[in-house]
């Protein structure tokens, strides 16, 4: 089995810090958590609380590269996350289907961007409690100007140009602003169903 981490997680068997190493094998199965907030950049697991996209891809390869493990169980119970990082990753697990099986074991939850992780396996099996899909992307803008003008607060912005800071919470959301934030997202929507799609075998007007 191999016993290297590259130099990724970097830290004695004996810390603290093994608990947050994500790979763990049992029977020959690695077990990969995939559960929380999802999100970019984070090298880690936190318990249920949270996973980084980083974290999966590197147990990912290992298991992928380990001889000793015969299959992948990815252990889902999240809401979504991220879609930065997201779609990347899945396509990125995707390259690797028919190597070894992989099947995604949902808890709880497999919901927006931990079921377009969950769809690159070759099964998910759900628990009878489970729920799937939301195959969607939302943006949250907060907007704080009524509060603001009911305790005298004045924010003044000053920008090198009007599209500067679009979606701040000290303004009004513009109809331009909007309209270009939409277009966003249905264009990230058009690439969720296209990869849902493709991982599971299925039509794209179906999804």
């Amino acid at each position: 089995m191999l016993s290297d981490d590259g130099g990724f997680w970097d830290f004695a068997l004996d810390s603290f810090m093994a608990r947050y190493r994500p790979y763990k094998v049992k029977d020959g199965i690695l077990h990969i958590p995939v559960k929380g907030a999802l999100t970019n950049g984070l090298s880690y697991t936190i318990g249920g609380w949270a996973t980084g996209y980083e974290y999966i891809r590197q147990a990912y390869k290992r298991g992928m590269e380990d001889s000793d493990v015969k299959g992948i169980a990815l252990i889902v119970d999240s809401s979504g996350g991220k879609a930065t990082g997201c779609f990347d990753l899945a396509n990125w697990m995707y390259g690797y289907r028919g190597r070894k099986p992989v099947t995604a074991l949902v808890e709880e939850k497999a919901a927006s961007a931990a079921y377009a992780i969950a769809s690159v396996a070759d099964r998910i099996v759900i628990s009878s409690t489970a729920k799937v899909g939301s195959i969607g992307v939302a943006v949250v803008l907060p907007e704080v100007t009524e509060r603001h003008k009911a305790m005298g607060i004045t924010v003044n912005l000053i920008r090198s140009k009007k599209e500067k800071m679009e979606g701040n919470p000290f303004e009004a959301l513009s109809d331009a602003a909007r309209a270009r934030l939409q277009a966003d997202v249905d264009t990230l929507h058009t690439d969720f169903v296209a990869l849902v799609a493709r991982n599971r075998s299925m039509d794209p007007r179906l999804v």
